[in-house]
């Protein structure tokens, strides 16, 4: 699973005119070690037959690992040159996420659990006011802790971001909090289909929200794809591990089933 992922991402940089270094090679080959480990974990706990599995890793892959994070980089960095580049990226996201999620649920033990119906039960047991407010507790949850861990890194980061010859931007009050807040949103609604097939025990729904946070969200995209600066890609991933480990406990507690 580790050389199939890696491959379709290296054919990905590849297409967009990248030559991968060896060390995003190396990241990209260790980052989804530690995805692939972390996916075998989960579908020992999920169990979910090949559409169900293929649905929520890409789901997660593009949404968790890309999409979140263009949203966050066409507000705050001058990546994308118009909004028809963003969409464009978008769209080879889903495309290359989707290829990834195919061939991990090919290659992973099949088990017998149907996606639909753990999201039937799940709704079963809670009302349509009751799912309205847990996606509302989520969504908001996330600025908070964004915003606690980015103010204690800030010192270390800030004056990157103050550069424009690198491309970054530092962003109003007015423009975070909304994209932020959007963001958790995202989180959430993708987070959902994996909470309904992980069961009820929220210490592996943390571990595994926050693993999905981490390692998808992060790790990979930092340390592979190396769009930052070098010098402030180890204080966001310190800053991201913690929101991971913090958020992921706090959905535990919010959209894991009872």
């Amino acid at each position: 699973m580790t050389v199939a992922l890696t491959a379709v991402d290296v054919v990905r940089k590849v297409s967009l005119g990248e030559t991968p270094s060896m060390s995003q090679l190396f990241f990209f080959a260790l980052g989804y070690l530690l995805l692939s480990v972390y996916i075998v974990w989960v579908q020992s706990w999920t169990r979910l037959g090949f559409p169900g599995l293929a649905f929520v890793l890409w789901l997660n892959l593009f949404v968790v690992g890309s999409f979140s994070n263009m949203v966050e980089g066409y507000f705050f960095t001058r990546v994308f040159e118009s909004g028809t580049a963003f969409l464009m990226g978008a769209l080879a996201m889903l495309f290359f996420s989707g290829v990834q999620a195919g061939l991990a649920s090919i290659i992973l033990e099949k088990g017998e659990k149907r996606l639909r119906r753990n999201l039937v039960e799940y709704l079963t047991d809670t009302n349509a006011l009751g799912l309205l407010k847990r996606v509302t507790m989520g969504t908001l949850s996330y600025f908070p802790i964004y915003f606690f861990f980015g103010m204690l890194v800030s010192p270390f980061v800030l004056p990157y971001y103050s550069d424009p010859s690198l491309g970054l931007i530092v962003p109003p009050f007015t423009l975070i909090i909304p994209v932020e807040i959007l963001r958790g949103f995202l989180y959430v609604a993708t987070l959902i289909p994996l909470a309904v097939s992980l069961g009820s025990d929220r210490r592996t729904n943390a571990v595994a929200f926050a693993g999905m946070l981490f390692i998808v969200g992060a790790f990979i995209p930092l340390l592979g794809d190396q769009g930052l600066p070098p010098q402030i890609i180890p204080y966001h991933l310190v800053e991201i591990l913690a929101d991971s480990i913090v958020y992921g406990f706090v959905l535990s507690w919010i959209l894991t089933k009872k």
